[in-house]
């Protein structure tokens, strides 16, 4: 499991600073929130895609 994917999940789930990663690795691995996490990576939230591309189509609607 990725270095990066290992930090999200330790934000995510809130879990101590004393686990160590291969613990995280190990207990999370192929779950539902080693996924998500993964994703959350690579994408944007659904409240930025929507902001994005609103203010595309009303430019007036820009957050300032």
């Amino acid at each position: 499991m990725d270095k990066e994917v290992i930090d999200a999940i330790r934000a995510k789930e809130q879990l101590p600073e004393s686990m160590t990663d291969s613990e995280i690795a190990q207990e999370y691995k192929g779950t539902y929130t080693a996924a998500r996490a993964a994703i959350s990576l690579d994408h944007k939230p659904l409240d930025q895609v929507l902001a994005d591309t609103m203010a595309k189509i009303f430019p007036f609607m820009r957050k300032k």
